[in-house]
């Protein structure tokens, strides 16, 4: 009869750290979802994916960034020329940058350090 109450038991205490409840806050006691709405996230919008640019028409460089804590520092590279900018959106002659495909990323960084982004391949002739 014992060693039927130990084995109970102890499936009892074992189930139960097994069926542990997930909490929604973090060590610090603030809401995840809150700490995942302050996350900056990074659409680069223009140019598009694939696009050739080319000519002497300036292209326009454009980005929507959601999410973070204001203010948000940008920082536009391509990885072939390096720095274009730090504007959340510009225009660019494509004859002033070196020919081939660029990988063209923002970069985004909020006030507490954040940072998130995004990039697009395009072609410049």
């Amino acid at each position: 009869m014992k060693l039927i109450v130990l084995i109970a038991l102890c499936l009892v205490l074992f189930c139960a750290g097994c069926l542990e409840q997930k909490d929604s806050t973090t060590n610090d006691g603030s809401n995840a979802a809150d700490k995942s709405a302050k996350v900056p996230t990074v659409t680069i919008t223009s140019p598009k994916a694939g696009e050739i640019l080319q000519g002497n028409k300036d292209a326009s460089f454009d980005a929507v960034v959601s999410g973070g804590q204001a203010p948000i520092s940008y920082r536009w590279s391509s990885s072939i020329d390096g720095e274009l900018s730090t504007s959340r959106k510009f225009m660019q002659n494509p004859s002033r940058l070196s020919k081939g495909g660029h990988v063209i990323i923002l970069k985004a960084t909020d006030a507490a350090g954040t940072s998130a982004q995004g990039s697009v391949l395009v072609e410049v002739m």
